[in-house]
């Protein structure tokens, strides 16, 4: 009778230790398992944690407003151009030009022009310029063309803005918006031969009486037979000596070195070209 009950006492002890131990580590394996495969019941409470945040409204910020030349400031929580003048109480008329664009961030600064009109495109010349040169190669009181010019051109675009006038009233003015130039000008080039010049005895001779006595001394005078000037040339005689268009249009110093060339030309023989006033030559 004792001898059964010492074999059982280990009999019944020992495996149940073990089966305790073996299942205890089978659910601490489902457990962690379950952990690194994302399930469990963790999972709702960690996408609740990733939403994201609602959206704040901007802090106001100060936008510096240029109406045709006008400043004016505002405070705004607007950050497009359109939300900030919708804001300001700002509006725009139907040509106006915004700098930047109504749908582009406003920035610090928005530019706005009052337009009257839209804007036009038109070609506009632009004459070109001409420089005389001196040069001793060319002959007294004569030009000569080195270069031609030639004009430019450039695109222009314009509009109608509002401007007031001393009264206060609303006008319209022409402004040019912005301009392109398509060519440039090139400048026309001449050359110019000195002003004076010998013409040997004949420069010692009484001119000024001459042209007393022909034109009363009056480098305008026309004749409306045909003479022109101090000295009253005809057309052909004055471009036989080297003129060039009308001898009342030349220079008083230009009338009177073609004069004397004139006379040299004919060796002195005046009677031929000032017949009734030749005499004062010699007073």
């Amino acid at each position: 009778m004792l001898w059964k009950p010492v074999l059982c006492k280990p009999l019944r002890c020992k495996p149940v230790r073990r089966a305790s131990t073996a299942s205890a580590s089978a659910l601490l394996a489902v457990s962690l398992l379950a952990t690194a495969c994302g399930g469990g019941s963790a999972a709702p409470g960690a996408a609740a944690a990733a939403d994201p945040p609602a959206p704040s409204t901007p802090a106001p910020h100060r936008v510096v407003l240029v109406v045709d030349g006008k400043k004016t400031e505002t405070m705004t929580t607007g950050t497009t151009v359109r939300e900030v003048l919708a804001e300001a109480g700002v509006e725009l008329g139907r040509h106006d030009l915004v700098k930047p664009a109504v749908d582009e961030p406003a920035g610090d600064v928005i530019k706005i022009m009052r337009l009257l009109s839209a804007p036009k495109l038109e070609v506009v010349r632009t004459p070109a310029k001409t420089v005389r040169k001196n040069s001793s190669s060319v002959p007294p009181w004569s030009e000569k063309v080195m270069r031609e010019g030639r004009d430019g051109i450039k695109i222009v675009k314009w509009a109608y803005v509002p401007r007031k006038d001393r009264k206060g009233r609303t006008r319209k003015v022409k402004k040019v918006l912005a301009q392109k130039v398509k060519r440039k000008p090139v400048t026309r080039i001449v050359a110019v031969g000195p002003k004076s010049a010998g013409t040997g005895a004949a420069a010692r001779l009484n001119w000024a009486g001459l042209a007393k006595c022909e034109s009363g001394g009056n480098p305008r005078a026309v004749n409306p037979a045909g003479y022109y000037g101090l000295y009253q040339f005809s057309l052909p005689t004055w471009q036989s000596v080297g003129g060039t268009g009308k001898p009342s249009d030349a220079s008083p110093g230009e009338q009177t070195y073609r004069a004397q060339l004139l006379y040299n030309k004919v060796n002195g023989r005046w009677q031929g070209q000032w017949p009734n006033c030749g005499r004062f030559l010699f007073s």
